[in-house]
């Protein structure tokens, strides 16, 4: 300062300062106000910014002996004492300190000298103007007037803010709703040479459509009540097994609402480039159905790849409690893999694994996994323990009225029972044991399933164990098993290559048994905090009455986040004996895979 002040002045202005230091440096819990950028004391700018204790977090002090750093032996005892005891005038740190040793610019000695005049305003304004003495508000207005400049630009850019917050708050989108976003641009390359892809149809019989089915389409050219004859190596699937490179993309915009602040309104809109990448199938009489499900072979394709470039509501469901330990969710638009089957370290195709096959189990999330449907489900965590019982119901066309056969015997378009209790639908319990480890998530988790479904033209039911084990700081291991057993409905074929191929519904092949593996080894952390690697291998359909050999899927990625926003993730799979099919080449698939997340 260029001016000299008295001895009252001197006092009182050093514990002032000493408050400006308190509320100049940020504390855990800080409000930040921005001043522009005001010139610091060596004539550089600052950073713009002050901070001001939060007065609900801040350490409120009643004697200066709580101040564990200020000792009776400090040159400025005495005035934060008087500050402290008999106006209040400052607050400590959390951690009880004062921190006082910091130099401090002019403009931050002006916000604590501001934060006091407020003080010793209260106390006459509400009455108390003898706690006040002569020598503290001539100290006082001393300081006003030194800091005249300063105290004017303070609170006129305080005032500018509190206009630009009313203007913000009176033009916001929504006080209850915050919107978040994920887009996904992925280079894809692969393929299988340029020999053909065969599908699975390689049993006894060879056959591929079925005489009782009634006449079939006049595009396919075939009349009714013909059968044909398979070549040994399976009918073919795709014509050839080379592909073009692809560029695709994925975004989605999810709308978070919240009522009480407990619960929780998700709409989500989702749209695409519409490309799709995969060894796709042709059209044969067994397309025609429509894909019902998950289940099945056509598992290397990318979890984002081929959605619609128009937006379309992908996602809507109400999340609430009742009370401290259930949780509700009830939607026209839900997912399975939502509220069961989730995993660590594989259960995002944002973060980990691309394909299909890894993201979930298929024998437990059967119903289509990109449309979902309406329905319910409850996540009930007993005395937030180790024990957790989660339930899901969700029917694909609860919005259809149609009240067709549910054992449809008459030839295609399959009319199935539709509506919230019809067909398709999937209901799943799953049973989780994941023992805590304080606040930090738990190391270990085991979850058993079983799901009774039916689709479109097939009902079964299927069991699953997911497991994921965290063994080692940066380490784990993960893994999921299911089986199930399905019945194809009389007279009828499975509806698609995604679900069970072009298998033949004989009286041998009515039943399937199918089973499915999957397991992985992560590192976490790997060359940056926040990375994860892994590689997994896995056979997602195990039927000896489909193919004459059993589909392995290898894949693995490495997720590296180059900031808190985005992401890039080269990923590879190795796709052997597709199709269940031992004639068929082994299928490579290369993809880079950028994530940005606002």
């Amino acid at each position: 300062m260029d001016k000299n002040f008295d001895t009252d002045s001197i006092v009182l202005g050093t514990a002032i300062a000493c408050v400006s230091l308190l509320v100049s440096i940020t504390p855990v819990h800080a409000e930040t106000v921005e001043i522009d950028r005001l010139p610091n004391s060596n004539g550089t700018n600052a950073d713009g910014l002050i901070q001001i204790a939060d007065p609900l977090t801040a350490q409120n002090v009643t004697s200066v002996s709580q101040l564990s750093d200020v000792q009776p032996t400090d040159w400025a005892f005495t005035a934060l004492q008087s500050l402290v005891e008999r106006y209040g005038c400052i607050a400590g740190y959390p951690d009880q300190t004062f921190k006082g040793a910091r130099s401090t610019t002019r403009y931050e000695f002006a916000a604590g000298l501001n934060a006091c005049l407020d003080k010793i305003n209260e106390l006459i304004s509400a009455g108390l103007a003898d706690k006040v003495s002569k020598e503290d508000l001539a100290a006082l207005q001393k300081l006003q007037e030194e800091f005249a400049a300063e105290l004017a630009l303070l609170r006129g850019r305080v005032d500018a803010l509190e206009v630009k917050t009313a203007r913000l708050e009176a033009q916001q989108f929504s006080t209850t709703t915050k919107l978040s976003g994920e887009a996904i641009f992925a280079i894809t390359g692969g393929g299988s040479g340029n020999g053909s892809i065969y599908a699975a149809n390689t049993n006894p019989s060879g056959l591929l459509g079925l005489p009782d089915r009634g006449a079939l389409p006049p595009s396919l050219g075939v009349p009714f009540g013909t059968s044909f004859v398979a070549p040994p190596t399976g009918s073919v699937n795709r014509s050839s097994g080379n592909v073009n490179t692809t560029f695709d993309a994925r975004v989605r915009l999810d709308f978070n609402t919240s009522f009480t602040g407990k619960d929780l309104l998700l709409t989500r809109l989702e749209a695409g480039s519409g490309n799709t990448f995969g060894i796709a199938p042709i059209l044969t009489p067994a397309t025609l159905q429509g894909n019902y499900g998950n289940v099945g072979l056509d598992t290397y394709g990318l979890e984002y790849s081929g959605f619609s470039s128009e937006f379309r509501l992908s996602k809507l469901r109400y999340d609430f409690n009742l009370g401290e330990d259930l949780r509700v969710s009830i939607g026209p638009v839900m997912h399975i893999y939502d509220h069961v089957d989730r995993n660590s370290y594989a259960n995002n195709e944002a973060v980990d694994f691309s394909s299909t096959f890894f993201i979930n189990n298929p024998l437990v999330v059967l119903l289509n996994p990109r449309a979902g449907g309406a329905g319910a489900a409850l996540d009930w965590n007993p005395g937030k323990g180790a024990f957790s019982l989660r339930a899901v119901y969700i029917a694909s066309s609860a919005s259809s009225p149609d009240a067709g056969r549910t054992n449809p015997i008459a030839g295609p378009p399959l009319v199935a029972n539709r509506g919230l209790f019809g067909n398709p639908y999937q209901g799943t319990i799953e049973v989780e044991y994941a023992p805590k480890n304080g606040d930090a998530k738990a190391p270990f988790a085991i979850r058993l399933e079983y799901t009774e479904a039916a689709l479109g033209n097939r009902d079964g039911r299927s069991g699953g164990v997911n497991v994921e084990w965290a063994f080692a700081k940066n380490m784990a291991v993960f893994g999921r098993y299911g089986f199930g057993r399905f019945r194809l409905y009389s007279g009828e074929v499975a509806a698609n290559p995604n679900l069970f191929t072009n298998v033949q519904s004989e009286p041998a092949a009515i039943i399937f048994n199918p089973q499915s593996f999957q397991a992985g080894l992560a590192f976490l952390d790997l060359f940056k905090s926040g990375s994860i690697a892994a590689i997994a291998v896995g056979q997602p359909y195990i039927e000896n009455k489909v193919g004459n050999t059993t589909q392995t899927n290898l894949e693995l990625f490495f997720n590296f986040p180059v900031s808190d926003n985005i992401s890039i993730t080269p990923d590879l799979q190795f796709i052997f004996n597709p199709n269940n099919n031992s004639f068929n080449s082994t299928i490579t698939v290369a993809t880079l895979r950028t994530v940005f997340r606002f």
